[in-house]
């Protein structure tokens, strides 16, 4: 349907939004009969408020009429939950403690506290432990990787220094500090250098 046959005789060429506001006013576009019915939004709001004052007053009734018993179980689980909570602090205190001992700063552990901690302390110190075994592991490992590389690329001595393959000529073209340490090292020394 276009806007000329949905506004009939009202209709103009050069109608403007407002002019076209103002033809649409008087009009039932949709039959009422065919949408869902309603609440009014003030019914809405009292019922909602009637709702939330009678949950509050079924809150109150229940609190007053709780028998000893329910009160003494309500009671034990608050104290359990906060034994937990008690449990599992001194359990990262624990922690702590071991990731101190081990030489670990607080930035160091902080990612994984979480990870290590539970609500027994046995176990959390254990985790502890083996996450700084770990850790010592992975440095003992890193610094043979590098004290490897390094010794991997320290130049070799000389081949006229190590004993057997000595020559006179080498012997007499080292330092003298050299020389000393040479004849120090090997008491035999007059042996061990070849003559060419």
């Amino acid at each position: 349907m276009d806007l000329k046959t949905l506004l009939g005789d009202a209709y103009k060429d050069d109608m403007t939004i407002e002019d076209i506001d103002k033809a649409l006013k008087g009009k039932e576009l949709v039959d009422p009969s065919t949408l869902p019915k309603s609440v009014k939004k003030e019914d809405y709001d009292k019922l909602a408020s009637d709702h939330a004052q009678l949950k509050k007053d079924l809150k109150a009734l229940k609190e007053a009429s709780e028998t000893i018993d329910e009160k003494h179980a309500r009671e034990l689980q608050e104290a359990a939950d906060l034994k937990g909570q008690l449990a599992k602090q001194l359990a990262q205190l624990r922690a702590e403690k071991v990731f101190a001992g081990a030489g670990l700063d607080e930035q160091d552990y902080a990612g994984i506290l979480n990870l290590v901690v539970s609500e027994d302390g046995d176990i959390t110190e254990l985790n502890a432990k083996n996450i700084v075994s770990l850790f010592a592991a992975q440095k003992k490992a890193a610094e043979e990787a590098v004290k490897a590389e390094l010794i991997k690329n320290n130049p070799k001595p000389g081949a006229g220094i190590s004993p057997g393959t000595m020559t006179k000529e080498n012997f007499d073209k080292l330092p003298s500090d050299q020389q000393m340490e040479f004849i120090k090292t090997n008491p035999n020394w007059k042996e061990i250098i070849v003559k060419e």
